[in-house]
C-alpha cells in the first residue's frame, strides 16, 4: 500500500508518519527539508524532497498512491495567504484526479463550514474543490490546537494569556497527536468510500479563561486570561516581527472564531479525543517555560 504524507516534520504530519511506520507501512513522505527528519523515519520511509507548490513534483510523487494525507502549511510571511491555500488545494485536486488516488484525508479546520474570507474559510473552499474530483475524501475539522500556545510563551512567562476572543467564548481544543491518530486510522482503512467530514473537538470545550487556569495549574504559576482590542493585538504582533498581511489574517481568524456558532458537526463520541489540556501543558509547555 502506497500512502503519501505531506508536512512530515510538522506536529500532525510527524505523528501520521510514526503511526504508519508502526503499522508496517513504508510511507512516502514529501519534505522540503528532509534533513529535519529523524534518521529512524528516513530509514523506514521513502523520502522525496520537493515543494508542494511544484505541480510536477506533486504529480510524480503521488503517482500510484493508494492514499494521500494533504495538509496545507500556513505561511504567515506570505502576502497572499488565502491565495496560497487555494493554489495548494488545487495542487491536491489535480493529483487526486490525474493519479486516481483512492482515498485522501485532508486536514481542514473547525469552522470551515462558514466559508468566510478567512484562513479557515479558505480551507472550507478547498474542501469544495476536492469534492469536485468525485474521489473518496475525508475532511478532518479540528478546533484549536494546543500547540498554538507556544506562540504565547513569552506572555505566559509574564503570567498572562492574551487573546482578542471574548473570554467566555468556548471552543474545542486538541492535541495535534490526537489529530494525527485519527488521520492515520483513516489512511490505513481501505474500506470507506464517499466524501465525509469528521470534526475533532478535543476532550472538552474551553474558554480562554479556562485555558489560562488549566495551563497555570499545569506549569505551576498563576496565569490570567486577558482580552485585548484588535489594535492592541496588531501592535504587539507587528512589534514581535510579524508582517502586516499575516497579522491581518490572524485577526480575521480570531474575529471569525469569536462570531462562530456551534460547530458543524457538533461534539459526539467520534469527535471527542482523549488528551487533556492539563496533561499536554505539563508534558510540553512546562519544560518550554523552564528553558
Amino acid at each position: 500500500m502506497k500512502i503519501v504524507v505531506t508536512t512530515p516534520t510538522g506536529n500532525i504530519g510527524s505523528r501520521v508518519v510514526q503511526l504508519l511506520i508502526q503499522a508496517g507501512i513504508r510511507p512516502t513522505v514529501l519534505a522540503r527539508k528532509p534533513e529535519r527528519l529523524s534518521s529512524a523515519v528516513i530509514a523506514a520511509s521513502d523520502v522525496l524532497q520537493g515543494d508542494l507548490t511544484d505541480q510536477d513534483f506533486v504529480l510524480e510523487s503521488t503517482r500510484d498512491a493508494d492514499a494521500l494525507f494533504w495538509l496545507i502549511p500556513s505561511d504567515y510571511d506570505s502576502d497572499d495567504m488565502l491565495g496560497d491555500i487555494a493554489r495548494l488545494g488545487e495542487q491536491a485536486a489535480q493529483a487526486i484526479q490525474k493519479n486516481r488516488i483512492g482515498r485522501t484525508v485532508f486536514l481542514s479546520s473547525g469552522g470551515a463550514e462558514r466559508r468566510d474570507e478567512t484562513l479557515i474559510g479558505a480551507l472550507g473552499k478547498v474542501e469544495d474543490r476536492l469534492n469536485e474530483t468525485g474521489a473518496n475524501i475525508l475532511h478532518l475539522r479540528p478546533d484549536y490546537l494546543f500547540t498554538n500556545l507556544f506562540m504565547n510563551l513569552e506572555e505566559i512567562r509574564q503570567g498572562i494569556l492574551v487573546t482578542t476572543v471574548p473570554l467566555d467564548k468556548a471552543t474545542g481544543w486538541n492535541d495535534p497527536r490526537d489529530v494525527g491518530d485519527i488521520a492515520a486510522t483513516w489512511l490505513l482503512n481501505s474500506q470507506w468510500t464517499g466524501q465525509r467530514i469528521q470534526a475533532i473537538h478535543g476532550p472538552e470545550d474551553l474558554t480562554f479563561a479556562d485555558v489560562a487556569r488549566i495551563l497555570g495549574e499545569a506549569v505551576g504559576r498563576e496565569v490570567q486570561a486577558l482580552q485585548v482590542s484588535e489594535e492592541e493585538a496588531r501592535t504587539a504582533m507587528l512589534d514581535a516581527g510579524m508582517r502586516g498581511p499575516g497579522v491581518d489574517e490572524l485577526l480575521a481568524l480570531s474575529r471569525s472564531v469569536a462570531a462562530g456558532d456551534e460547530p458543524d458537526p457538533g461534539r459526539g463520541f467520534v469527535s471527542t479525543t482523549p488528551t487533556t489540556l492539563g496533561a499536554w501543558c505539563y508534558a510540553n509547555l512546562r519544560p518550554a517555560l523552564q528553558n
